[in-house]
């Protein structure tokens, strides 16, 4: 599956990164403005806009634990070739969190190998957008870091390099706060990578304080 993953790097470009808001009802209705325009099709789509708004509304879920089931039972689908199963896992992550690279991924493969082209392209073209909203930089030093909204971000960007990630920090540099992934690939070369986590600190700073 990895090699899959490792096709979506293809034409990844950049894109800004937004500082983190809190939620309100004006971050809600965008949210789900961008969602409906994104689930419509037809039109260009500002995922790092989609993402944001996301992490801003109250739908987000910080943890990942909804869909974490969901994302298990995926992925031993996949693995096991069971391409039905897998769509309907997808289908259930999606629902909750439209943002989700792994379950763009995970149905774009399952279409494939039923034969929808049609239906593998846009999943595909989904997971691009996502990925290229997150490279906002190379990821080699703090100063290029990708920007996410969670950790299961950084770990689907990884993926998509076909990397296996061996160990995490979290850095303090110039007032922001990153998380150093350092990777092994399949001949064993190292390489770290660095994401912007600023908005994963607020939320969780933002949680704590939460009644």
């Amino acid at each position: 599956m990895r090699n899959a993953f490792a096709a979506l790097l293809v034409l990844l470009a950049l894109a800004a990164a937004l500082p983190a808001a809190a939620f309100d009802g004006a971050s809600e209705a965008r949210y789900q403005s961008l969602l409906a325009a994104a689930k419509t099709g037809g039109q260009p789509i500002d995922w790092s806009a989609l993402r944001f708004a996301f992490a801003d509304s109250a739908e987000f879920d910080l943890s990942g634990d909804r869909t974490d089931e969901a994302r298990k039972a995926m992925f031993a689908a996949i693995n096991a070739g069971d391409d039905k199963a897998a769509l309907v896992q997808a289908k259930l992550i999606l629902d909750q969190d439209y943002v989700d690279i792994d379950a763009h991924v995970a149905a774009d493969l399952a279409w494939q190998h039923l034969g929808d082209a049609a239906a593998a392209k846009r999943e595909h073209d989904i997971a691009l957008g996502l990925l290229r909203s997150i490279r906002t930089g190379d990821g080699s030093t703090p100063q290029t870091a990708f920007t996410v909204i969670s950790v299961s971000e950084e770990y689907a960007m990884m993926r998509a390099f076909d990397l296996k990630v061996t160990d995490q920090a979290l850095i303090q540099a110039g007032g922001h706060s990153y998380d150093r992934l350092n990777t092994t690939d399949s001949d064993g070369k190292t390489q770290s990578f660095f994401f912007l986590i600023d908005r994963i600190i607020a939320a969780e700073g933002a949680s704590l304080k939460a009644p």
